[in-house]
């Protein structure tokens, strides 16, 4: 062993990532701090919220902003018909100041990667790129805010916040797994030893959670372009097996890349399932991605049987996250050892 890797070795000993309590609670918060944020951005839209605060990142001119109607009245210049209510502005301002907090969060955690747990590096670099990303997330929010952006602009917004979680769930998986990031060879990776079923699994995963995006960010896009509301029954488009108009299309393009997402999700956690020798975390995430896609499905369903009510549109988008999410979950898990393997024993079998 050169002095390199017995540096990283004594540090690993020295500072494990996976006991630093602090770090991980930071990771966590800040992956549910983000499908927090991205259902409260849902809540903002199906409640026309959000004029709630008419400028960025000020709301009215303050830090804090004005919880009663006859001060809105008084500071808001744009048109008197549109005048923000109070709920309104408390939406808004909530949306701003979660997503204030997960930045600081992502800062802190950053910090302390980089300062604490040098021999696992890819857990501060995937942490500074999450908080690149939610930089730029911000400030597009801010655009939309001020301007009337296209639906593809606001599409790109919501794709960034998503792929926010993917960072972050990468970053905590790879601190939980940092035991072995450092020692392990990457022929040790995924359960050891890589076969074709192991393999078969990971690519349907990343194929599952590609689709999934793909069918979220088609809904979002559709909801955008006001063609959100306009198949008022399920699961055919007014009783049309084709649709009629140009925004039925669009709605139902949606509705089949959600339908095509739900079976390969579905396919996912059944071949996860069945794999051998998994760890108990990633049987769990198969388990929870089946139920999750079913409730997804329900609420895509209730949407029009609640004529498209404020709670069922945005309980659809924070299940998509979640379903998203967990292909993302089941991914990063699949590329990780099993935690119950020993430092020593990878090194003393370093040629497998």
């Amino acid at each position: 062993m050169d002095s390199s890797e017995r540096s990283i070795e004594e540090n690993t000993t020295k500072s494990p990532i996976w006991r630093d309590k602090l770090l991980l609670t930071l990771l966590t918060i800040a992956v549910i701090g983000v499908v927090l944020q991205i259902t409260l951005g849902g809540v903002v839209r199906v409640t026309g919220s959000g004029d709630g605060c008419p400028d960025w990142p000020t709301c009215f001119g303050k830090v804090f902003p004005p919880l009663d109607q006859e001060t809105i009245d008084l500071l808001y210049d744009g048109p008197r018909q549109t005048t923000p209510r109070p709920h309104n502005v408390i939406l808004e301002y909530s949306h701003r100041t979660n997503g204030s907090l997960i930045g600081l969060i992502i800062i802190a955690a950053m910090i302390r990667a980089w300062t604490r747990h040098r021999a696992t590096k890819v857990v501060a670099w995937l942490l500074t790129t999450e908080f690149i990303l939610i930089t730029i997330v911000g400030g597009i929010g801010g655009s939309v805010v001020l301007s009337d952006l296209d639906p593809a602009i606001r599409t790109v917004h919501l794709f960034l916040a998503e792929i926010v979680i993917l960072f972050g769930v990468m970053a905590l998986i790879a601190a939980l797994y940092g035991r072995q990031s450092s020692v392990v060879g990457t022929s040790k990776w995924m359960w050891g030893r890589v076969n074709d079923e192991h393999r078969s699994a990971l690519m349907l995963s990343v194929t599952a959670g590609i689709f999934t995006l793909i069918a979220l960010l088609s809904g979002s896009y559709a909801v955008w372009k006001e063609a959100g509301a306009v198949c008022a029954s399920w699961p055919l488009c007014g009783g049309d097996f084709i649709p009629q108009s140009t925004y039925a299309w669009i709605h139902m393009a949606h509705r089949v890349l959600s339908f095509v997402s739900i079976i390969i999700v579905l396919l996912v956690g059944h071949k996860v399932w069945r794999l051998p020798n998994i760890p108990a975390a990633l049987r769990f995430a198969a388990l929870a991605s089946a139920v999750i896609i079913f409730s997804q499905m329900l609420m895509g369903a209730a949407n029009p049987w609640t004529t498209f009510s404020e709670w069922a549109r945005s309980g659809h988008l924070t299940l998509a996250t979640l379903v998203w999410g967990s292909m993302v979950v089941i991914t990063a898990l699949l590329l990780r050892p099993v935690p119950g393997r020993e430092i020593t024993e990878a090194s003393e079998n370093p040629a497998e």
